[in-house]
């Protein structure tokens, strides 16, 4: 798989934007004496896209050859994608907006673990029962451990809804 000079400049734009963001969140402030300022979510997110971004630039690709194995039905630089990306992004903003929407009536810690087996099985639809195992393993403890993050370590309030 070929990486394009146009992908290579709009990769260095997005991390340059990653930049910028860290900038602004500690002007703005990443932490305060007793809850997180209103810089640290930015400073994460450009934290993650900088990362993201420079993997993407640096990542080492041995003879011609990516690491990342290619999916028979998606798209690449060498030939015509297929619409199964759209539909999986179509899918993800979908379930992301429904647990927008129905977050402050369910409940946060009780959407989330669905959330998370939706956006698992939407990324890698593999319905095997070992691959589900995974998939619910993750969701739960995924949902604990932003429970226990964003409560007891950060303090922030979470929708608590129903549950």
């Amino acid at each position: 798989m070929r990486v394009l000079t146009a992908e290579k400049l709009f990769t260095s734009l997005f991390a340059a934007f990653a930049v910028f963001l860290l900038w602004r969140s500690y002007d703005y402030g990443i932490l305060s004496s007793t809850i997180t300022g209103p810089g640290f979510f930015p400073a994460i997110a450009g934290t993650l896209i900088l990362v993201s971004t420079g993997t993407s630039l640096f990542s080492k690709v041995k003879g011609g050859e990516s690491k990342i194995l290619d999916e028979d039905s998606a798209g690449n630089a060498d030939g015509p994608g297929t619409r199964v990306e759209v539909s999986r992004v179509a899918v993800l903003i979908g379930v992301t907006a429904l647990f927008i929407v129905l977050a402050p009536y369910v409940g946060m810690i009780a959407l989330t673990p669905f959330y998370v087996f939706a956006c698992f099985l939407a990324l890698a639809p593999d319905f095997r029962l070992a691959r589900l195992g995974v998939g619910g393993g993750t969701a739960i403890t995924f949902t604990l451990l932003a429970w226990a993050i964003f409560d007891k370590a950060l303090g922030v309030p979470m929708p608590r809804g129903f549950f």
